[in-house]
């Protein structure tokens, strides 16, 4: 018997020993994930795959103990791979009874809102505001022709159901990504479009197509998951994942990381808008004419005044790129900035001199006389170079914090505030260096870099408060709100006297 049981000790050895290299093969197996480009959500930054969806799903694989490795692969592909076997997961799936049957699903690690994209003038008589709506009225209206982006689910069975089966030839049409959409928007073959909204919203500017365009006020937000292959997922890792999405998200790196990635898109979208540039148009007049005020209270020369006038313009943004590397200097790349400054100064000393050759004509003598009485008695032209200086700090305060945010600096709660403070004060404090002669009043008695300091951390507050669910409609109003309460808080503090801290 125990000879008998002796026989079978080879084969065992040899089953033991085949079997110990696939378990070590498995316990070292690396997921393998597909993506697809996509800014923010995942693509090349010189050279390096990252992302939204890609920084996440590594650091949910990292705390599951799983290493993830990506493959360029376009999106229905992806799918199907996934689905074979081929490859072990996909990422920002939305879930639909199809799907849930097809793959194994996480729970989800974020949310996606998707919006419709018009021409512009034509979003006004679009009465729904989400997608149930937006099927009801695929039914109800017979002409209008919606585009999507081929494979995708918009999270409404109803929405997706007229997607999949159209009422008439035609009414829906499927498109790669949301570029082509938007040229066919533009060329008349459809009457609005689906996409993601941060996405679509870097393709309308890459395209130049902000002015002839807009969105509907309807909103789509839709949970995505990572999909996985049935086959290879096992419940104790889907189990490992599930609890690695729960610990990132209760702890906040999933919204760190969303936001990382959704800040500087935001707010270069709102730096690259037609009113930011009316916003920095205006802060660097604002600033300019301040200078230039300046240089005339003093006595300096029309040369001394185009430096003090380029100094409270631009000094502000110059300390801020440098410390932040960012090269060229933005008052280098654009000119227009530069000849605002030097029209400005012009301007003042024309009028200044204008005003010496009226002053003699007997005709404007009177009523000249009369404005130069009311302007001395009232301090008009210092209110001038008060109200000038507060809305040029205004303005380069909200700059300083958008540069902070748009750049990523970490972490945030202390550049958004010293970038705002550098960029709004920084100019004006220089400014009154070379003309104070010692004393200088923004730094000693005036409440002016403090007012920047608030409103600076005032905006990054509430940047951060809101986190990554913030959206574009949101950044301009709080910019606006910092500006006009620079100016305010600057104006008032001038008004009633007040005074900063002091250290004795």
């Amino acid at each position: 018997m125990v000879a008998a049981d002796r026989r079978w000790l080879p084969a065992l050895l040899l089953i033991l020993l085949a079997w110990l290299p696939l378990a070590a093969q498995a316990q070292d197996r690396v997921l393998q994930s597909g993506w697809y480009a996509g800014e923010p959500q995942q693509y090349l930054r010189q050279g390096e795959l990252t992302g939204l969806d890609i920084e996440m799903v590594r650091a949910i694989a990292r705390q599951a103990g799983e290493e993830v490795r990506f493959l360029p692969m376009e999106y229905l592909p992806l799918l199907d791979a996934v689905a074979a076997g081929r490859l072990d997961l996909a990422t920002g799936i939305p879930e639909t009874p199809e799907r849930a049957a097809r793959f194994a699903l996480s729970l989800p690690y974020r949310h996606d809102t998707n919006v419709l994209i018009t021409r512009r003038g034509e979003a006004a008589r679009l009465r729904f505001a989400d997608a149930a709506g937006l099927a009801a009225f695929m039914a109800e209206d017979r002409h209008f022709r919606l585009g999507v982006r081929a494979g995708f689910s918009y999270f409404d069975a109803a929405l997706d159901e007229v997607i999949a089966a159209p009422p008439a030839p035609g009414r829906v049409r499927a498109a790669s990504n949301d570029a082509t959409n938007i040229r066919r928007l533009l060329a008349g073959e459809i009457d609005g479009f689906l996409a993601e909204r941060l996405s679509v919203a870097l393709a309308i500017t890459s395209l130049g197509a902000a002015a002839q365009v807009e969105e509907a006020r309807m909103r789509i937000v839709i949970p995505l998951h990572l999909a996985f292959n049935r086959e290879t997922m096992t419940p104790a890792l889907l189990g490992r994942i599930d609890a690695a999405i729960e610990m990132l998200t209760e702890d906040g790196t999933l919204d760190r990381i969303a936001s990382r990635f959704r800040f500087p898109i935001l707010l270069s979208l709102t730096i690259d808008s037609r009113w930011f540039l009316m916003l920095q148009i205006t802060g660097a007049i604002a600033s300019a004419l301040a200078g230039t005020l300046a240089a005339r209270h003093s006595g300096w020369s029309l040369f001394g005044a185009f430096v003090l006038a380029a100094i409270t313009a631009g000094a502000g943004g110059v300390l801020r790129n440098l410390l932040m590397g960012r090269f060229p200097l933005g008052i280098l790349r654009n000119p227009l900035f530069l000849q605002l400054i030097l029209g400005t100064v012009l301007v003042v000393w024309a009028v200044m001199h204008a005003w010496a050759l009226l002053r003699g004509r007997a005709i404007l003598a009177f009523w000249i006389a009369q404005l130069a009485v009311a302007m001395r008695r009232r301090r008009a032209d210092r209110w001038l170079f008060d109200f000038a200086d507060a809305l040029g700090l205004g303005a380069s305060t909200v700059l300083g914090v958008t540069i902070a945010f748009g750049m990523g600096a970490d972490p945030l709660w202390l550049w958004g505030p010293l970038l705002g403070t550098i960029t709004g004060a920084g100019g004006g404090i220089i400014r009154d260096v070379l003309r104070g002669g010692g004393s200088i009043p923004n730094l000693t008695t005036g409440f002016y870099g403090e007012v920047s300091l608030i409103w600076s951390l005032a905006l990054t507050g509430y940047l951060m408060a809101r986190g990554p669910g913030i959206e574009i409609d949101e950044v301009v109003p709080a910019v606006i709100v910092a500006v006009i309460g620079c100016v305010v808080t600057r104006m008032a503090a001038l008004a009633f006297g007040w005074k900063p801290p002091r250290l004795a």
